[in-house]
């Protein structure tokens, strides 16, 4: 399964799991100044330093492909030696917090999940590289290059992005007489006509309707209420104050526990098996991200795609986001540091995207050339699918909310959508989720 799957298939795990730990390290911050504790600032030298930087990522150098890109690097900058350090993703986030907390500078450089660099900038556990990078923000898709701020400066820059497609099997819409979507985004689908379409189809035959690739989880449904003029979920200062029980909200998970009511979406599918049953050919229509094409490319489905739909008298709204670079503030080696940031994430389009065989979408505008020469967009339906990626990562993407209390966000957030899909009521599983929110966030107010 493609790693992007996989940290989003782990990432309600991961957040339970460290909610308590990082909730009690947040508390004793005041979450408003997002300032550096170690006073030195980081910035590209004119000349390479003699130096070993230690990364931490969640990507191994030989199963994940990042060997190459290593080794790029190094060839590149020859005076900078990459100690590298692999750890699980759901033990990034506190391993994060524990070795910068030691204050010994190990890891230089950390892999940073976008929706938790606020998080990680107001507990002082990242450097702020505005001085350095803020200038070449138009190398980056604008939402991917917004991540990385919290109070207006930039904390971390981004090396990969992600986006959502409408996934559809051409035999099963063949054999219930349904036309298939359009690939234009022009002529872009509505949630009502795919759904309406998908019953069709699973009357006729289908095991499966439609699915979402990541049933319940934010990252992928947070598109929803926004497009029925919702906010992302919080608003106010810090992003601390719940908005999720507007009538946008309500009307869109509305819709979203009626595909299970009816039966057109399964309820007892979960994450892991989503992208499996598509590609074995029982779902007839599945919204899912580019990672995956690869499976598609070698499997025996026969498939096309088109732009993710969106609602009637709507607004196209995706989402969008993945890994960022953060440098640890306690970091001996900044300036190597910022040698390898500017490599991995701006030079030749992304030095990581270029040099990592694995097809990951990059937040680089230019990079976006080299991940599209791919061979998984060499097909007609591969083609159409870089098109609508390319549009949808710089016309309809949509942060997730920035806010320091992310972690609780998503947990409670994600919690409520498997209640309304289980049969729930949407506002009355908002109403409840946006009490625990306020409960959860009320130490960052005080």
């Amino acid at each position: 399964m493609h790693l992007a799957h996989q940290r989003r298939s782990r990432r309600l795990i991961a957040a339970l799991a460290i909610a308590a730990a990082s909730a009690l390290t947040l508390a004793g911050c005041s979450g408003g100044s997002g300032s550096s504790t170690s006073g030195d600032s980081v910035a590209v030298p004119k000349t390479d330093p003699k130096a070993t930087i230690k990364v931490l990522s969640i990507l191994d150098l030989k199963t994940d492909n990042m060997q190459p890109v290593v080794d790029a690097f190094e060839k590149a900058h020859p005076s900078i030696k990459v100690k590298w350090q692999t750890v699980p993703f759901d033990s990034l986030n506190s391993t994060v917090d524990s070795r910068v907390a030691n204050k010994g500078g190990d890891p230089d450089v950390y892999w940073a999940d976008q929706p938790r660099i606020s998080a990680l900038a107001a507990r002082g556990e990242a450097a702020d590289l505005t001085g350095a990078f803020s200038k070449y923000k138009s190398s980056f898709d604008k939402t991917a290059y917004d991540s990385g701020l919290y109070n207006d400066k930039l904390w971390a820059l981004p090396i990969a992005n992600s986006t959502q497609l409408l996934y559809y099997n051409k035999d099963l819409l063949a054999k219930a007489g349904v036309t298939p979507p359009s690939a234009s985004v022009e002529q872009r689908s509505t949630w009502e006509q795919i759904v309406a379409d998908a019953a069709k189809v699973k009357a006729a035959g289908a095991q499966y309707g439609f699915a979402f690739g990541q049933f319940d989880r934010y990252y992928q449904l947070e598109p929803l209420p926004v497009q029925l003029g919702g906010s992302v979920g919080a608003t106010g200062k810090g992003n601390l104050t719940p908005d999720i029980t507007s009538s946008a909200w309500v009307k869109a998970f509305d819709w979203y526990g009626s595909i299970f009511a009816s039966g057109v979406a399964p309820r007892g599918m979960t994450p892991d098996q989503t992208d499996p049953a598509f590609v074995a050919g029982k779902i007839a229509y599945m919204v899912e991200g580019p990672w995956l094409l690869p499976e598609l490319q070698s499997s025996k489905v026969n498939w096309g795609v088109a732009p993710q739909p969106a609602f009637e008298n709507g607004k196209p709204a995706t989402p969008d986001g993945s890994w960022s670079l953060a440098v640890n503030p306690f970091s001996k080696e900044k300036a190597a540091a910022a040698v390898f940031l500017k490599w991995m994430a701006i030079d030749d389009g992304s030095g990581y995207i270029k040099y990592r065989s694995n097809p990951e979408l990059p937040a680089n505008v230019d990079g976006k050339s080299v991940y599209f020469a791919k061979d998984v967009f060499a097909s007609p339906a591969g083609k159409d699918a870089a098109k609508i990626i390319d549009y949808e990562t710089s016309k309809t993407a949509v942060n997730r909310v920035s806010t320091i209390g992310y972690i609780e966000f998503e947990s409670i957030l994600n919690q409520a959508f498997a209640d309304i899909r289980n049969g729930a009521d949407a506002k009355t599983a908002l109403d409840k989720a946006s009490s625990q929110l306020k409960t959860a966030w009320a130490k960052y107010k005080s």
